[in-house]
């Protein structure tokens, strides 16, 4: 993954995204935190994050699909479903997905991990 989409600071938890601008970025968009590579995707509440691949067979998760309502994203590859509220795979059991909380501020983007 090209250095652009680095994450380059922190502050009070959340990482500023460095490459991303979301008034003009195609979403998904590739970015890293703490050098691990993940997806930011645009909804209608605002953004979120996922892990670049799923747990299960590993394929990117860029075609992920939204479904219920903006409250779950299915792997294309299996479609394997995980909540986005914590990563808990739906119809998967012992699948997690890593997700992160997005948010803009003055045009830029900043992420943090959800959960523990």
């Amino acid at each position: 993954m090209p250095d652009r989409f680095r994450i380059d600071g922190r502050v009070a938890g959340w990482h500023v995204v460095d490459g991303v601008d979301p008034r003009v970025a195609t979403f998904p968009a590739a970015a890293r935190f703490n050098e691990i590579p993940v997806w930011i995707f645009r909804a209608n509440a605002g953004f979120f994050g996922v892990a670049y691949s799923c747990p299960h067979a590993h394929q990117t998760m860029d075609t992920g699909q939204i479904v219920e309502n903006g409250t779950m994203i299915r792997c294309s590859y299996h479609h394997y479903t995980f909540n986005l509220s914590d990563g808990q795979g739906v119809n998967c059991p012992g699948y997690t997905l890593a997700v992160y909380d997005v948010k803009e501020d003055a045009g830029r983007l900043s992420i943090r991990r959800r959960g523990p």
